[in-house]
């Protein structure tokens, strides 16, 4: 019996082991299954708060555009307050149109900043932007995008300088594209990252890494990269360029040529060839979308125009230090760190300094002007004093229609007056840096309306402009077009409209005509009709006792 309880209680003793060895297997499987269950968990949570991402299939191509027909520069001049202008500050797109009604406008917008919030909402009818952004992520960041709905405002998170977003200085962390439509005047896109341009094909591609979640948002641009995209008959003439975003996964040519500095893409076509044009439509949109890079840019042409680049060649070494590539017939992949694809355009011949670039104005771009042609004269004389020298009028002298028919009584008029009188005709194959130095040397500048007046830029700042206004109600279309852009060029402005006695319209129209009686009548019957009557078949006699006063304000306001 001893023996036997002996080894019962041992057995009990193994019993106790077992069962407590059992017990703690359990638990060390419970806790093994519980930090499984909990890592699986935390890998989803952390997948699901990616920030969104640009993906570029399918893509979606928008093509809007807001225009307005017209001839010439005059369709832009009839309305001297067509403006649009956008504006985005911190947490919030703000747009101003006050363009002619009849636009088109949309927003889409697709945002990712941190654990910010995108609201997109439409805006009124007459503005049109579409922004992309494509981000690597950022830790635990959270984006939530939502679709556009139809009866709602915009609101995006996105700092912006004037006319172009904030660029950041790491392209690794951040890669977008940026389009703004909304300006009646010109489409930009300004593209940051491995930037990639195809000249054969008429492409340029953001390459991104990243796929988004919603496969349907914009991702493609059809831009013409000509600032004047309200006037149909100019735009008939530019070629479309392609912007897009690619996520890389084919169809992506490798790089031929590298570039470290930026590249803007603008077109010569449209109205290219009309001085007035050269200059409100190309030259100083340029200046508005280059000269923030101080001369480290490179500009790539849509057009091969090589007359248009020896004319102007001075103006655009100064804005640009590389050779410009033509973007037509070059079959090399060029790759960028940043893109600028249309050039900015606030108004006609003119700047907004509140919308450009460290605040640039059209007084920078007559300096710039100065700088290029080497012109030497930054003011006028003053007239009066011993041994001071007269005053220098310059006399625009028009071949063809809006000529001065007693240009001989002019000049005498004007040197009874004390002036000096220069005449010269506005001819389109003159050299410009012959004319800048002949304007610069002039204190007083005169001409019936026309392109001829555009060499203001040439002129001392504040020195005079004296614009004739053909007779036919055209006040409005020539001080949009040369008043007001000359007084943002610091200069002084003065007007003198020609009487129906003055026109040479009396000896083609009896005096009861419409063209006399009621000009607005004329107007109403379109901008081609309206030029084809007081613009092609006018030309002008000046009275010279009438336009005596205007020669002697003239004199007076040099002494201010």
């Amino acid at each position: 019996m001893g023996y036997e309880m002996i080894l019962i209680k041992s057995l009990k003793r193994m019993e106790g082991r077992k069962v407590g060895l059992a017990l703690l297997v359990g638990f060390c499987v419970g806790v093994v299954a519980c930090f499984i269950s909990m890592t699986m968990s935390t890998a989803k949570q952390q997948l699901s708060n990616l920030p969104y991402v640009v993906n570029a299939s399918p893509v979606a191509e928008s093509s809007n555009y807001s225009q307005r027909s017209g001839r010439g520069h005059g369709a832009e001049g009839s309305n001297p307050s067509s403006d649009g202008a956008t504006r985005t500050k911190q947490t919030s797109l703000s747009t101003r149109d006050d363009a002619p009604s009849g636009g088109q406008s949309k927003v889409s917008n697709l945002e990712s900043e941190g654990d910010k919030k995108t609201e997109a909402r439409q805006p009124s009818k007459n503005h049109k932007e579409e922004i992309i952004e494509s981000k690597q992520p950022e830790g635990d960041k959270k984006t939530e995008a939502s679709q556009p709905s139809k009866n709602q405002k915009e609101e995006v998170d996105e700092s912006k300088q004037p006319d172009g977003p904030r660029i950041s200085t790491s392209t690794k962390s951040r890669r977008k594209a940026a389009c703004d439509l909304s300006n009646p005047r010109t489409d930009v896109c300004d593209m940051e990252g491995d930037v990639r341009i195809h000249g054969k094909s008429a492409s340029v591609v953001l390459v991104t890494d990243h796929r988004p979640r919603n496969s349907g948002r914009t991702k493609s641009w059809r831009i013409k990269p000509y600032a004047r995209k309200f006037d149909k008959a100019a735009m008939a003439h530019v070629h479309e360029v392609s912007v897009r975003v690619s996520n890389g996964l084919g169809g992506i040519t490798a790089c031929s040529t590298n570039h470290s500095d930026p590249a803007i893409v603008f077109a010569l076509g449209g109205y290219t060839g009309n001085y007035y044009h050269d200059f409100t439509d190309v030259l100083i949109p340029l200046f508005i979308t280059s000269r923030r890079f101080d001369g480290e840019v490179q500009f790539v042409i849509e057009t091969t125009n090589l007359w248009w680049i020896s004319k102007y060649e001075q103006i655009l070494r100064s804005l640009s230090r590389h050779e410009i590539i033509f973007f037509n017939n070059d079959d090399r992949v060029h790759c960028y760190r940043r893109v600028v694809v249309g050039l900015h355009s606030h108004k006609a011949l003119s700047i907004d300094p509140t919308r450009a670039p460290n605040g640039y104005s059209m007084v920078d771009f007559t300096k710039l002007m100065r700088v290029a042609y080497s012109l030497e004269r930054d003011s006028p004389i003053r007239p009066g004093g011993a041994g001071a020298k007269k005053p220098r009028l310059l006399l625009i002298s028009r071949q063809g229609s809006r000529r001065f028919t007693n240009l001989g009584e002019i000049v005498r008029t004007a040197e009874e007056l004390d002036l000096e009188v220069v005449v010269t005709e506005a001819k389109m194959g003159s050299n410009v840096a012959d004319v800048a130095r002949v304007v610069n040397s002039c204190d007083v500048m005169m001409g019936v309306h026309g392109a001829g007046l555009t060499n203001f830029v040439f002129l001392p700042t504040n020195a005079v402009v004296i614009q004739i206004v053909p007779f036919g109600k055209l006040e409005d279309v020539s001080r949009a077009c040369f008043a007001y852009p000359s007084q943002d060029a610091g200069l002084h402005y003065l007007e003198y409209s020609v009487s129906e006695e003055e026109s040479s319209l009396t000896e083609l129209y009896p005096r009861d005509h419409a063209v006399f009686r009621d000009p607005k009548s004329i107007h109403r019957l379109g901008w081609n009709k309206m030029g084809e009557v007081y613009l092609d078949k006018q030309n002008v006699k000046l009275d010279v006792d009438r336009f005596r006063p205007i020669l002697l304000k003239a004199r007076q306001l040099l002494h201010q």
